[in-house]
């Protein structure tokens, strides 16, 4: 079995010969460290996620590969990062002009990632990060100006919401002919103690656009991940019955992985969740491959999970920690439930 049948049995929740490893990026510093060397990105990356993948990959034992497809933001950032937006510019119907999202029929728009899915030799399971809309809109509105537009003006919020739909199901109908095999979506939509918003909320205003997304992606026969840091347990079963195929990262501190797997393992993918708040970030190689162990020997019997860090593996990773959980990995990934699969 190749790393690419081994993410998409685990998604499908069928027998696999080991557990998968993916994660839904590295981030460039941290590749640089792994490699060694220096890699000429641009000072902020929008392309695709992993420019060297093919070689982080083999380094880490990656079952995976990601493509990145993110829409712009129609907000201002603070920070150097480009990634933290605190100055939304849709404040009112007159600002819709300013979204104007990059063209998804231009062949031009797909070149970088056909490249590097070329690169990967159909080895590798390939997923193309998206966001269908919740996340992007969030950020374009800014969360105060959506909790007032969701009371003075929803119909702003659904326009906002359709268009990042739109050009997501758009886009989607390109991916099966450059080679990806699943949908990543980077779609936060909760905090540690709960969702942003309620379930009525999410109900009415937000799971109608989703599961327009959700079926276009079906209809292209992708399995569908959706992330989301926080607790969305509120949220799980309106999930699950919109149509999503596994969740990720499970956050620790935020919802026990164990409970979700007995409460929800037969009916959806658990990926995750090696944790970034004190394991990777601050613990030791030891602690690191205790976790690993523990998340396999509980989460993997039965099937359905795939083991990743509970968000990237990020710039502030440690490199020995990151080192260690691959190494572990690599020990431990194949429990006894599945090693006559092998």
């Amino acid at each position: 079995m190749n790393s690419r049948q081994r993410v998409l049995n685990a998604l499908r929740r069928q027998p696999v010969d080991a557990v998968p490893f993916v994660e839904t990026r590295v981030d460039p510093v941290m590749q640089e460290a792994l490699l060694g060397r220096k890699l000429n990105y641009p000072a902020r990356v929008t392309g695709t996620t992993n420019l060297c993948s093919v070689e982080i990959n083999e380094l880490l034992g990656l079952d995976n590969f990601q493509v990145r497809f993110l829409p712009p933001i129609f907000a201002g950032s603070a920070g150097q990062s480009g990634e933290s937006y605190d100055q939304p510019w849709i404040r009112s119907g007159d600002d819709l002009a300013k979204m104007v999202f990059p063209d998804p029929e231009d062949p031009a728009f797909y070149r970088d990632a056909e490249a590097l899915i070329r690169a990967g030799g159909h080895r590798y399971a390939v997923g193309a990060t998206l966001r269908s809309g919740i996340s992007a809109a969030t950020m374009s509105l800014g969360l105060e100006g959506l909790s007032y537009a969701l009371a003075d003006d929803p119909g702003l919020v659904d326009t906002v919401l359709g268009r990042y739909t739109d050009w997501a199901i758009a886009l989607s109908r390109h991916l099966r002919d450059i080679g990806v095999d699943f949908v990543w979506t980077a779609d936060d939509m909760a905090y540690k103690t709960g969702p942003m918003f309620s379930p009525a909320v999410f109900r009415e205003v937000f799971k109608p656009r989703l599961k327009e997304f959700a079926d276009a992606i079906q209809r292209e026969g992708f399995p569908w991940i959706l992330h989301s840091d926080g607790n969305v347990l509120a949220l799980l079963d309106d999930l699950i019955e919109i149509g999503i195929n596994g969740l990720h990262p499970i956050e620790p501190g935020a919802m026990d992985i164990a409970a979700v797997k007995a409460a929800y393992g037969a009916r959806v993918c658990l990926v995750g969740n090696i944790d970034l708040h004190y394991t990777l970030t601050r613990g030791t190689p030891a602690e690191v491959e205790a976790e690993v162990r523990q998340r396999i020997e509980t989460l993997a019997p039965g099937g359905g999970y795939m083991i990743s860090s509970a968000n990237s593996l990020t710039a502030y990773c440690k490199l020995d920690n990151v080192r260690a959980m691959a190494a572990a990995i690599r020990k431990y990934r194949q429990p006894p439930a599945t090693k006559e699969l092998a």
